[in-house]
C-alpha cells in the first residue's frame, strides 16, 4: 500500500509540473573540477535549506545515511570524513551530532573521491568525502539562520565577515537542538541449558542533544606570494537520554523471565581544533601548502540503571528477585596532531609534479567505573577498565600528471609507515588515464589501493555492559583491512542533459566484521574480527537534465553485487547478494522567487557482516520564497514516515533480528537573513595595497 502511495504521489508531481509556468530555472549542480571527482552544490538543493550537514549527505547520490551517523557509500561503510581536506575533532564524539552541528548554509560543497591519488591519505576503503566550508570573501557579509521543527527541534547560526587590507576574517556561531523519540525492538532464538531461548525486548529511548559551536577564521597576505591562516574551532555539547528497556525471556524447561531496565544517561563533551596554514597565494611554477592542524576533544558520562522484575505481563513486581541499581561514569580525552607539507610543481606545460608528506600523530584514552549499591557503592572490577591507544602515521608520496592534447594520464605512489596496535609500512600505488573522445564526452579508467585502519572502538577489549543481554568489545589484535578499487567511467553533455555512468569494483582483504557469539544462558557477546574478504561490483548513473526551462530532474542509481567470504569460529560465511538504490529529485521554480522540490530515496536490502539490512523507502518536500535579503524556507522530511534500520542475522547459527526507528518524519521551517556588500573600504585598502606591493617587486 505504502509503494502503491508513493507512485501516486510522484505521478501527481509529475503532472503539476507540467501545469507550471515560470522563466527562472534552478540548477542542482553535480560537476567535476577535476578527473575522479564528484563535486556537489548543497545550495542548489531546497530540501537542504535550514538543514544541517546530516541532511545534506543524504541527498548525494549513492550516500546513504542511518540515524545514528552512519554513513554507506556503495554499500561501504568505510569512507573516511574530512573538513577541507582535513580530520575534525567534531567527528570524535556521537557522528550523529557531529553531522547535524554544521548547518547547511556553511557548507559551500561536498567532493566525492571514490578512488583516490597518492596525493591523498589512504585512509578510507571507499574512498574520500570531502566537506568543504565556506571562507571569508574579502568583503563584508552578515547572515543569520533560525529554524524551528517539529519534535522540539531549533537551530540557529549566525556569520560575519570582512577584510580590511592584507586580512580577511570571519566568525561563526552554531547552535542545535534535537529532542527525538527512539525505538528499538529486538527477536533472538537461541539454544540454552534451559532448552529453546527466545528473547523478545522492546526499548523506548528519548534522546535530547545541545551543540554549539564557534569558529574564526584569519588570513593575511604576507606578501603577493605567500598567505598565513589561522582557524579555531571550539565546541560543547551536553545529552540527557532516558531509557527504557522491556525484557521477555522465554525457555522450554525454565520459568520465563521479565524485567525493565531504566537508564538516565548524561554526557557533554568539550573540543578544540587549532589550524594553522602558510601556502602561496600567486600562480607560481611551484606552490606550496603547510599545514599543521592540533585536535583535543574531553568527554564525560554518567549512567544510572534500575533492573526491576515482575510476572507476567510487566504488571506485578517480583520480589523474588532485588531490584538492581547501578552507576557508571566515564572520561574519555583524545588528541590529534598533524603536519602536512604539499608542494606541486609545473615542470613544463604537459608535465606536472605532485608531492609531499604527512605526519599524524592520534591518542585515545578511557577510564571506566562500574559501580553497584549494595548498601553502598561497591566497585564492579569485572566491568571496570581502562584503555590507552597511541597511533602514529607518517607518509611521504609523489605524483606525476602528464595532458596531452586529448587525454590525461596520472600515476603516483604513497608510502605509510603505522606505529599502532601492530607496525607495519604499506605501499599505495595509483593510476589513472583519462580521454576526451569529444567535446561532450570524456572517458575514465583509475585504478588505486586503499586501507581501513582499525577504530579505537574496534580496538578496546574491554566489554560493554551497557545492555546485559547483548554485549560488546573489541579485539586489540585487529588487522587493518586492505582494498583495491578500479573504476571505469563515461560522462555525457547533450544540451541540458548531463550523464555520468561508472562500472566499479572493490575488493577488500581482512575484512572486520562483527562476530556474534553465544555466552551462558541467554547472554551473546559481539566482538570485532577480522572475518572474511568481500567483493562489490556494480553500475552507478548520475543524470540531470532540463524537460522544461522552469523544471530540472536529477536521477540518481546504482547497482551492485556483494559477495562476502570466510571463516567465523569453524563455519563457513558465504553470503552473496544483488543491491540497489535509486533517488528521484525534481524541482519547481513556481514565480522567480519561489521554489518547491520533490525527493525521494529507495535503497533495497544490502548484505551485513551479520545478515542483511532490509530495504527501505522515504520522500521529502522543500519550498523557498526570497525577499531581497529574506528567505523563507520550509521542508518536510520522511512524508511518509518510513525510514527505518532493520537487520535480519542468521550467520551465527541462531537468530538475531533488530529493528530502529528514530522520529524521522519532522516539519522544518526557517528564516535566513543575508547581507554582502562588496563596495567598502576594506576591499579597496586591499587593492591599494596589492598595487603596492606590485610596484615595489618591479
Amino acid at each position: 500500500m505504502r509503494k502503491l502511495s508513493l507512485l501516486f504521489f510522484f505521478l501527481v508531481s509529475l503532472h503539476v509540473s507540467a501545469q507550471v509556468d515560470t522563466l527562472s530555472n534552478v540548477e542542482v549542480k553535480a560537476s567535476r573540477p577535476e578527473y575522479g571527482k564528484q563535486v556537489f552544490y548543497p545550495s542548489a538543493n531546497l530540501t537542504n535549506l535550514g538543514g544541517n550537514l546530516q541532511d545534506v549527505l543524504a541527498n548525494i547520490p549513492s550516500i546513504y545515511v542511518a540515524g545514528d551517523g552512519t554513513i554507506q557509500y556503495r554499500g561501504s561503510q568505510s569512507l573516511t570524513i574530512y573538513f577541507d581536506g582535513k580530520p575534525s575533532g567534531i567527528l570524535a564524539s556521537s557522528r550523529a551530532n557531529a553531522l547535524s552541528l554544521f548547518p547547511a548554509d556553511r557548507i559551500d560543497y561536498i567532493e566525492i573521491i571514490s578512488s583516490p591519488g597518492a596525493k591523498y591519505s589512504a585512509e578510507g576503503s571507499s574512498g574520500i568525502l570531502n566537506i568543504v566550508l565556506k571562507k571569508g570573501k574579502g568583503f563584508k557579509q552578515a547572515q543569520a539562520n533560525m529554524q524551528w521543527g517539529t519534535h522540539d527541534q531549533l537551530a540557529f547560526s549566525t556569520r560575519y565577515g570582512n577584510g580590511y587590507k592584507r586580512l580577511t576574517y570571519a566568525f561563526d556561531y552554531n547552535f542545535k537542538q534535537s529532542i527525538r523519540d527512539n525505538y528499538q525492538q529486538l527477536y533472538r532464538e537461541n539454544s540454552s541449558l534451559y532448552g529453546l531461548a527466545q528473547i523478545q525486548q522492546e526499548t523506548f529511548e528519548v534522546n535530547r542533544d545541545y551543540n554549539h559551536a564557534l569558529q574564526s577564521q584569519l588570513e593575511y597576505r604576507l606578501n603577493p606570494r605567500w598567505s598565513l591562516g589561522t582557524q579555531l574551532i571550539t565546541r560543547y555539547s551536553k545529552d540527557h537520554n532516558n531509557e527504557v528497556r522491556q525484557n521477555l525471556s522465554q525457555f522450554i524447561r525454565s520459568a520465563d523471565r521479565y524485567y525493565i531496565r531504566d537508564a538516565d544517561k548524561r554526557g557533554d563533551d568539550r573540543g578544540m581544533d587549532v589550524l594553522i596554514s602558510l601556502g602561496t597565494i600567486a600562480k607560481q611554477k611551484t606552490t606550496a601548502h603547510l599545514d599543521f592542524l592540533w585536535i583535543r576533544n574531553i568527554g564525560s558520562d554518567q549512567n544510572d540503571f534500575t533492573q526491576r522484575y515482575f510476572y507476567d505481563g510487566f504488571d506485578i513486581p517480583n520480589t523474588n528477585f532485588p531490584n538492581r541499581i547501578e552507576q557508571s561514569s566515564a572520561l574519555s580525552s583524545n588528541y590529534t596532531l598533524l603536519l602536512q607539507g604539499d608542494w606541486e610543481t609545473q615542470w613544463s606545460k604537459k608535465l606536472r609534479l605532485d608531492y609531499g608528506f604527512k605526519v599524524t600523530e592520534r591518542f585515545f584514552d578511557t577510564d571506566f567505573r562500574y559501580e553497584k549499591l549494595k548498601g553502598t557503592w561497591e566497585l564492579d572490577t569485572k566491568r571496570s577498565n581502562a584503555f590507552t591507544y597511541v597511533e602514529r602515521i607518517h607518509a611521504i608520496y609523489g605524483a606525476a600528471r602528464y595532458a596531452g592534447k586529448n587525454w590525461d594520464f596520472q600515476g603516483g605512489l604513497r608510502a605509510e609507515a603505522t606505529q599502532a596496535n601492530l607496525n607495519y609500512v604499506q605501499l599505495f600505488p595509483s593510476f589513472s588515464l583519462e580521454k576526451e573522445l569529444t567535446k561532450n564526452q570524456q572517458l575514465g579508467l583509475r585504478l588505486s589501493s586503499r586501507v581501513n585502519r582499525p577504530s579505537f572502538k574496534a580496538l578496546n577489549p574491554f566489554i560493554s555492559f551497557a545492555d546485559p543481554l547483548n554485549l560488546q568489545s573489541g579485539n586489540p589484535m585487529l588487522q587493518p583491512e586492505r582494498t583495491y578499487l578500479l573504476e571505469l567511467e563515461h560522462s555525457l553533455d547533450v544540451g541540458t542533459l548531463h550523464t555520468t555512468n561508472q562500472v566499479f569494483y572493490r575488493r577488500v582483504n581482512q575484512l572486520v566484521g562483527r562476530v556474534r557469539t553465544l555466552m551462558e544462558g541467554d547472554t551473546t557477546l559481539t566482538r570485532f574480527e577480522n572475518i572474511s574478504h568481500s567483493e562489490t561490483w556494480g553500475l552507478e548513473n548520475i543524470t540531470s537534465i532540463s524537460p522544461m526551462k522552469n523544471w530540472k530532474v536529477n536521477v540518481t542509481s546504482s547497482l551492485y553485487q556483494t559477495d562476502l567470504q570466510g571463516q567465523v569460529q569453524e563455519q563457513s560465511l558465504n553470503l552473496n547478494r544483488w543491491s540497489w538504490n535509486g533517488r528521484l529529485s525534481q524541482i519547481w521554480n513556481l514565480t522567480p522567487q519561489a521554489s518547491v522540490q520533490l525527493s525521494a530515496i529507495y535503497q533495497s536490502a544490502q548484505i551485513h557482516p551479520l545478515g542483511i539490512i532490509q530495504g527501505f523507502y522515504t520522500v521529502d518536500l522543500g519550498f523557498k520564497q526570497e525577499w531581497k535579503s529574506w528567505v523563507l524556507n520550509a521542508r518536510l522530511n520522511d512524508v511518509f514516515n518510513t525510514q527505518q534500520t532493520v537487520y535480519d542475522s542468521r550467520p551465527f547459527g541462531f537468530v538475531n533480528d533488530l529493528k530502529k526507528k528514530k522520529e524521522t518524519r519532522i516539519f522544518y521551517i526557517g528564516l535566513a537573513f543575508k547581507l554582502s556588500s562588496k563596495k567598502n573600504s576594506g576591499l579597496k585598502n586591499r587593492k591599494a595595497v596589492n598595487e603596492d606591493e606590485a610596484g615595489e617587486e618591479d
